[in-house]
């Protein structure tokens, strides 16, 4: 997912006009790859492959 969420990003920072990573306040794309991270990590503790998973 994250993957995906940077390609997408840099397709649209080199088609459109030139888009930071901005922490402070939080942008569009910042909030999107947090929630893409979040994503990953999740799924990875929903499937047992977690910390919890590797006992």
């Amino acid at each position: 997912m994250t993957l995906l969420w940077f390609l997408i990003w840099l397709i649209a920072n080199n088609i459109g006009s030139h888009e930071p990573l901005m922490l402070n306040p939080v942008n569009a794309w910042t909030a999107t790859l947090i929630l893409a991270i979040a994503l990953d990590l999740s799924a990875s503790h929903a499937r047992g492959r977690g910390a919890e998973g590797k006992h």
